[in-house]
């Protein structure tokens, strides 16, 4: 009877705790039904602080001009929007954008806007996003245009830190809601600071733009020509003048050997007898001419071996490649393009098509889509302003072309070596001419290096968006440290084959 009780009560007490499940679940609803839809984008940015970077992200027109924040400047916003302190209302946004839409002219003065164009909206368009009945300045007409959608100059900002305002520096009125979007773009950081030394398009050497379907170079005088993130990028002038260069070499490297073997200069043992041959004297002319021209095409063997050593460490480097992208600021420009993409979808449906994630899960799954590309994964999603894409493709073109005229050069040094050295019996002759070519090779690496370090060419490049041109410096700057490592090792060997040369001489002269 004991054991039936307690079963009854054991029931009794699962039906309660059931029924007070479902009526805790039915209050949920409810609660959620009454209440206005707030959709929270991203750690501390909810759809209305969304809105106000699409904002901020998309263009102003201003007295007849068309502007457009940079993208350092947008990024600003957004790490000064993700901070735990600041969480505005739809009113405050508001009022910031009212703000911001009130004062382009400051903007453009404090150098966060620059012109685009003269395409601009008209100024009755210019506050749907937040304040389609706002009364505007007749001399400051702005537009909000593009949908908002960040595809400006670009993010500038470091990946390791937030580009913005940090939470020390801004006082609780503006934590309250009084925020100026201008000040909150005014953080300072190391890459807005490299971004001065971009010359302006008028007076750039070549323009470099990302487009939606690549990326697009115009040169001074106006010749156009785009990059495919699919296509070959490498020119195929530039591939046909490797070629030839690789197929000169292997004539003449080939023609010496054949002229070698059939005078019979070859002395891979020597023999005990000095007495000389018959022949000696046009053997010995023989011999000197065409070291003369092996010592021509291992070094220019040399030269495309270190070439190639280069490119592939400068460009392919997974880890810098990596390193360089966070420096500058493209994933910050990424997570703003997507939070601004989102907020105008919200806007235009009141809903939103995917889970919004925050920054810190967008850059891991941005960080190993791009991880995957770069090992050849094909496929994967990724925004189209990421240039792991672009990469990959110079890499293929790259070993197709390694694959065929590197190793043709990589054999031109090689039997080029061997046949100085052992056409006749005196080894140090090889030797030395092989150092000859070493340290012709190392002395053109050494010009072609200092000219990139001290002349700095690549500054005359005008580079758009601003996260682009900031990632090609930073591989610029590491490709120059790369062929400095190359130069200084090519110079090492050189002189340890002078070194060589000389003992090898004492020792044949005692």
């Amino acid at each position: 009877m004991n054991s039936g009780n307690g079963c009854d009560n054991s029931n009794n007490y699962n039906k309660i705790k059931a029924r007070r499940v479902i009526v805790a679940s039915v209050l949920l609803v409810f609660i959620c039904a009454i209440f206005p839809n707030k959709v929270v984008f991203a750690g501390d940015i909810n759809s209305s602080e969304a809105g106000l970077i699409a904002a901020a992200s998309g263009t102003f027109t201003y007295d007849g001009k068309t502007y457009r924040a940079g993208t350092a400047y947008v990024n600003s916003l957004t790490a000064y929007l993700s901070e735990d302190g600041v969480d505005l209302t739809a009113e405050q946004c508001q009022e910031a954008a009212s703000r911001m839409y009130a004062s382009v002219k400051d903007g453009i003065d404090q150098g966060y806007l620059y012109e685009v164009g003269k395409e601009g909206k008209k100024s009755s368009d210019s506050q749907t996003a937040y304040d389609e009945d706002e009364d505007e300045d007749e001399d400051e007409s702005v537009s909000s245009g593009d949908n908002g959608t960040a595809k400006d100059k670009g993010n500038n900002s470091s990946d390791g830190e937030l580009d913005g305002v940090s939470s020390d520096d801004v006082s609780e009125e503006k934590r309250a809601g009084d925020v100026d979007v201008w000040d909150s773009m005014s953080g300072q950081t190391e890459a807005k600071n490299k971004l001065k030394q971009r010359p302006e398009q008028s007076d750039a050497d070549a323009s470099v733009k990302l487009g939606d379907d690549g990326i697009v170079v115009t040169t001074k005088d106006n010749n156009t020509f785009n990059l495919s993130k699919k296509e070959q990028l490498i020119p195929d002038k530039v591939i046909n003048i490797i070629n030839v260069i690789a197929v000169i070499t292997s004539i003449f490297t080939l023609l010496c050997v054949c002229i070698l073997q059939v005078s019979k200069c070859m002395v891979f043992k020597k023999p005990k007898s000095r007495k000389a041959r018959r022949g000696h004297t046009r053997r010995r002319r023989i011999r000197r001419y065409t070291r003369n021209v092996l010592t021509v095409t291992s070094a220019v063997s040399f030269i495309m071996i270190y070439l190639f050593m280069g490119i592939y460490i400068s460009i392919f480097n997974k880890d810098a490649i990596m390193q360089n992208m966070q420096a500058s600021g493209y994933f910050r420009y990424a997570y703003s393009e997507y939070i601004s993409e989102l907020a105008n979808e919200f806007k235009e449906n009141n809903t939103v098509s995917e889970t919004i994630v925050s920054y810190e899960d967008y850059l891991f799954t941005v960080k190993q889509n791009s991880l995957k590309i770069l090992n050849g994964e094909t496929d994967i999603r990724i925004p189209d302003s990421n240039v792991t894409p672009y990469i990959t493709n110079i890499k293929n073109s790259y070993n197709q072309m390694f694959s065929s005229v590197g190793v043709l050069f990589i054999l031109n040094a090689l039997i080029s070596v061997v046949f100085m050295v052992f056409m006749d019996q005196r080894r140090e002759r090889g030797i030395k001419h092989t150092a000859v070519a070493t340290l012709v090779a190392s002395v053109l690496i050494v010009v072609v290096t200092a000219y990139m370090a001290f002349a700095k060419p690549y500054l005359h490049l005008y580079i758009e968006p601003d996260y682009l041109y900031l990632f090609i410096m930073e591989c610029i700057l590491w490709s120059v440290k790369v062929m400095t490592s190359i130069s200084a090792f090519a110079v090492v060997f050189a002189m340890l084959l002078i070194g060589v040369y000389i003992s090898m001489k004492n020792k044949s002269n005692e």
